[in-house]
């Protein structure tokens, strides 16, 4: 099953400054789409940003091990500040998940009852 994930990244300084430095590692959105091309994934969606997160990107991946590799570069090359991978599903499948939660019988509530 595919995994479609909304990654942000804050890059690192020293990072962010060889992104400068060096014309051809400056469109992350290219070099992006190769490192999930690399895992069988595609892009969705890929934009700039700026304030808390550098990057924004969707994308899927063919499933949740070849997401967790891609996931796994980041970290393991110091790119990043820091990150954040957001699962995300469709509009219909989120419908779908409320009336779950409706039409299942439990016990589940909260820790406190006002």
């Amino acid at each position: 099953m595919t995994e479609i994930v909304l990654f942000l990244v804050k890059y690192n300084n020293e990072q962010k400054a060889g992104m400068m430095a060096k014309a051809e590692l400056q469109n992350r959105a290219t070099v992006h789409k190769k490192a999930i091309a690399d895992f069988g994934g595609k892009p969705i969606a890929q934009y700039g940003s700026y304030g808390e997160y550098d990057m924004v990107f969707i994308y899927e991946m063919p499933d949740k091990n070849a997401l967790a590799a891609n996931l796994h570069l980041t970290d393991a090359f110091g790119l990043a500040k820091y990150c954040k991978a957001i699962p995300l599903i469709s509009a219909e499948d989120f419908a779908a998940s409320l009336a779950l939660a409706g039409a299942t019988p439990t016990e589940y509530g909260p820790a406190t009852k006002d």
